[in-house]
Order: C-alpha cells, then structure tokens, then sequence
C-alpha cells in the first residue's frame, strides 16, 4: 500500500510536478511511488544516443531520479508519446504520431495499478496539462476517471493558474538539493530543465498544488 503515487507521461515530469513532494512524504514516513505512461521516446536526444536508443537511455534516467527521490515503488509502461506542439527541430526519438490521447485503455491499466497499489493520493497534471501538452492532458482525464472510488486525486498547478492553489510546499535546504540532483539525471531534458530554470525558477524549491474540494491556501501538505 502505497500513501503517494505520481502518475506522469513522461520521465522527467515526476520530478518538475512533484519532486519536492515525493521527498516530504518520504522524509515523515510515507510510502511513495511513482508510475510514468510512456517511455519518452519522442524526446530530444540531445547527441547523448541513438533515436531508436532514446527510450531506454529515459528509462535509466529515471530509475536514477527514482533512487535519489527515495521511492518505495517505480515502473514504466509503454504507450506511445505524442510530440509537443511545435516540436519540429530535430533530433528527436522515434514518435510513431500517436500519444496516449489515441490509447484510452491507458486509463484501465492505471486503475489495475491502483487497485494493486492502493495509494491513499494520486499527484497528476490537471486538466489543461499545465502547458497543453497532449499526453498531460489525457493523463490528466485518465487518472481522474481510474482513480473515482479508489484515490483521492491532487493535481500539481502553476502558482497562477486556472485552478487556486490550496497546498503549498516550501522545499527546505536538503530537499532541494536532492529534487535538483533528480533533475540532473534526467541528461537528455537537460534543455527543458534549463528553460525552466530560466522561466521559472521559484518553482523548483516551492511546489503549489490544487486538492479538489478544499478551499483556501494553506502552508503545507494535505496527507
């Protein structure tokens, strides 16, 4: 039984949503666990591989993110990742021009995994997917229609967002350090992880969340 399961995408998104999360959680004794969609072949490369290597080179990514960020459970299924809009520039992995929004049964896989695991929350994007992304989008509606009677559901939001922050995590010292030494195994992001260091550089050591039902900003988790 688990207290936390992140469900992603995409390698490298448990870390950005809620690396800092993941940490807390662990650090006052809960079980933790992260679950990613797909495998991240569409992704840059970055000259560190081969195309047709991305997938696993992702994979060994993000076991090393899942070591650093202590989490008791980690698996990665398969499905097809969708390219982000505007996503010409090459090189990239191999994109077979689907995502998840074209495999509905997604959704029944992850409801198996959470009759198994039995986490008291699931940490998802919400339903805009933070940045339009296809494949946040349609996990986004996939966890939300496999967790109804089985998980609570929390969504990691920007601080100015469409849905009000209600949780709010300041990273201490340690905690940072370790969410950034997360990040940084993720080599082949390591553009994206840039960007948003550039654009966004609160957020690394402060998470803001959205919990369905409750109202108000309060300075701390919800478990």
């Amino acid at each position: 039984m688990l207290d936390l399961l992140v469900v992603v995408p995409h390698p490298d998104d448990e870390t950005f949503g809620a690396g800092g999360a993941l940490l807390l959680a662990k650090a006052q004794g809960l079980r933790t666990g992260i679950l990613t969609l797909t495998r991240g072949e569409a992704g840059r490369t970055l000259g560190l591989c081969a195309p047709e290597e991305l997938a696993e080179v992702r994979l060994r990514e993000l076991k090393r993110a899942a070591e650093v960020l202590g989490v008791d459970h980690l698996e990665a299924l398969a499905f097809p990742n969708a390219l982000p809009q505007g996503a010409e520039e090459a090189p990239r992995g191999q994109a077979t021009g689907e995502g998840l929004a074209q495999h509905p049964e997604a959704k029944e896989a992850i409801r198996e995994r959470l009759m198994g695991l039995r986490p008291r929350f699931v940490l998802t994007f919400p339903p805009d997917g933070i940045n339009g992304h296809p494949d946040h989008v349609a996990t986004s509606r996939y966890v939300e229609e496999a967790a109804a009677g089985l998980a609570r559901v929390v969504y990691f939001v920007r601080p100015e967002g469409p849905y009000p922050v209600t949780h709010r995590l300041r990273l201490p010292e340690w905690a940072l350090k370790r969410k950034l030494q997360a990040l940084a195994q993720h080599k082949t992001q390591a553009l994206s992880i840039l960007d948003f260091m550039e654009r966004h550089p609160e957020r690394l050591w402060t998470e803001t969340f959205h919990l369905p039902g409750n109202q108000g900003t309060r300075e701390g988790p919800w478990w």
